[in-house]
C-alpha cells in the first residue's frame, strides 16, 4: 500500500565518450536477471514521448529495498542510489545513442514504505524504434547491488502506446497496463489538437498455454469489439476514468488505424492470487482432465486446493505449505512480468517459468528470446525459443516454438511437482 509518493524531477547531464559510446551488444548479454524474482529490488518504468526529439521516462523504485547507512557522526541515515540509462538502436547494436547517470541520496524514506519516482528526459528522434536499458545500483553495498531492465522504446507511430501517459488521481504515472476494479485514472495524449479518444472494449476469454511439445496450430483471433465507447480530451487530458468490466480496453485517437493504448482489467487483486477461485485455474498445468474436473466439483475451492497439495506432499502439511508458496509465487511473478493480452500465467513464457522455474541464461534479439536451463553449449541443457508476435494490444506477446523433443523434460518437471 502506498503511504506517500515522492517525486524527484531530475535534469540529468547527458554525456558522450569521444563521440559515440559503445557497449556489449544486448543480444550477447545474459539477461536472466530480468526473470529473477529474488532481485534485491523491483524496478518499473513508463515512457512518454513529449515531442519528436524528447521523451520522458518515469522510473519507480522502492527505497526500503536499499541499504540505509548512518553518516560519520550518526546524525543522518541515508541511502545512496545510482540510476543510469543507455539507449540502443536495437538488441544487435553496440552503439549507445544516449546515456546519463545520476546519484540520488535519500534521507527521508527509511522505514516508511514509500515509492520513489525518478523522472528524466531521453533524446530520441522520431521516427524510430529503440531499446532502453535502465540500471539501478545500491552504492551502499558492494555485492548483488545492481538491477537492470530493458524496455521497448517505440517511436515510429504517433498513435502507439508511448504517446499516451496514464496517471492516477494525483497526477502520478501508473506503471502497470492493468487497472484494478475501482481504480481511477486520467489519460494524457501527446497531440493536444485531438479532442476525443475512442475505446474499443473486448470481453473475451482466451485459452491457457499448451505444453511445450504439443502440436498447436496458429490461431488468428478476429477481434471484433463488444462495444465502442469514447471520452473527451481537454488540452490532451481526459476526465477521471475507470474500467468497469473485466476485459480489454483499446484506446485510440483514430479508429481507422490499429495502434493505440491498451489497458486491461483482469481478476480482482491481480497480479496476486487473491481468492481460492483464482488459485484453481493455474493447477490445470499439473493435473489430468479428470483431476481438474474433480477440483472444479468442490463446493469449497479452498478445500479443493488444500486436498490437492496435501496429496502431492504425502499428507505432510508443512511440505504442502512450501509447495503452495513456491507454485503461486511463480504464478504471481508471471503475472507481473509476462502479462500480455492475457494474464501472465496463461502465456507460453509464464507456463515455462511456473513449471521449470527461472532460466539459467536468457538471450534476446529484436524478435526472439532464448531460454536455457543449464549451460549454453551443453548438450544436456534444455533450450526454448520464443518469437515475438505482432499484437496491436501489447509489445509483450511471445509465442513458444514447440517441439516433441521437449516432451521428456516436461514430464520430468511435472513429476517433480506431483511427487
Amino acid at each position: 500500500m502506498k503511504l506517500q509518493i515522492f517525486l524527484w524531477i531530475l535534469q540529468l547531464s547527458l554525456f558522450n565518450v569521444a563521440g559515440t559510446a559503445y557497449a556489449k551488444k544486448l543480444s550477447k548479454t545474459n539477461l536472466a536477471q530480468l526473470y529473477d524474482e529474488y532481485n534485491f529490488s523491483s524496478l518499473q518504468a513508463v515512457i512518454y514521448h513529449k515531442s519528436d526529439s524528447i521523451s520522458q521516462v518515469y522510473v519507480s523504485i522502492n527505497p526500503d529495498d536499499f541499504r540505509f547507512l548512518a553518516n560519520q557522526d550518526n546524525s543522518v541515515i541515508h541511502a545512496t542510489i545510482q540510476l543510469r540509462y543507455e539507449l540502443y538502436e536495437s538488441y544487435e547494436s553496440s552503439a549507445v545513442l544516449d546515456s546519463a547517470t545520476v546519484n540520488v541520496t535519500d534521507t527521508s524514506s527509511y522505514g516508511k514504505g514509500l515509492e520513489m519516482i525518478v523522472d528524466f528526459e531521453v533524446k530520441a528522434q522520431f521516427p524510430g524504434n529503440y531499446i532502453l536499458k535502465i540500471i539501478v545500483t545500491d552504492l551502499n553495498i558492494t555485492q548483488d547491488n545492481e538491477i537492470f531492465r530493458l524496455f521497448d522504446f517505440s517511436k515510429s507511430n504517433k498513435n502507439s502506446r508511448q504517446y499516451f501517459l496514464v496517471t492516477d488521481n494525483d497526477g502520478y504515472p501508473v506503471f502497470n497496463n492493468f487497472i484494478l476494479p475501482g481504480q481511477y485514472f486520467h489519460i494524457l495524449y501527446n497531440d493536444t489538437s485531438v479532442h476525443k479518444l475512442y475505446i474499443r472494449y473486448y470481453d473475451q476469454t482466451f485459452p491457457i498455454a499448451k505444453p511445450p511439445f504439443a502440436n498447436v496450430k496458429d490461431i488468428t483471433y478476429t477481434f471484433k469489439p463488444d462495444s465502442i465507447l469514447s471520452t473527451y480530451l481537454t488540452q490532451g487530458y481526459s476526465p477521471l476514468l475507470e474500467l468497469p468490466y473485466k476485459g480489454i480496453y483499446h484506446i485510440q485517437p483514430d479508429l481507422t488505424k490499429p495502434a493505440g493504448l491498451t489497458l486491461f482489467n483482469f481478476d480482482n487483486g491481480f497480479p496476486e492470487i487473491a481468492t481460492p477461485a483464482s488459485a484453481i485455474a493455474p493447477l490445470r498445468y499439473l493435473t489430468t482432465s479428470k483431476e481438474y474436473d474433480k477440483l472444479l466439483s468442490y463446493a469449497d475451492y479452498k478445500t479443493a486446493i488444500d486436498s490437492f497439495w496435501l496429496e502431492r506432499s504425502s499428507n505432510q502439511p508443512e511440505r504442502a505449505k512450501n509447495m503452495i508458496k513456491k507454485y503461486y509465487s511463480r504464478v504471481q511473478y508471471s503475472n507481473k512480468i509476462f502479462s500480455s493480452f492475457v494474464e501472465g500465467w496463461k502465456t507460453d513464457r509464464g507456463l515455462l517459468y511456473i513449471i521449470y522455474g527461472p532460466p539459467t541464461e536468457v538471450y534476446r534479439k529484436d524478435d526472439e528470446e532464448k531460454w536455457i536451463y543449464g549451460k549454453a553449449g551443453n548438450p544436456l541443457s534444455i533450450v526454448f525459443y520464443f518469437y515475438k508476435v505482432d499484437n496491436p494490444f501489447t509489445e509483450n506477446d511471445y509465442s513458444l516454438s514447440r517441439s516433441p523433443s521437449h516432451k521428456k523434460s516436461w514430464y520430468i518437471a511435472i513429476d517433480n511437482w506431483r511427487r
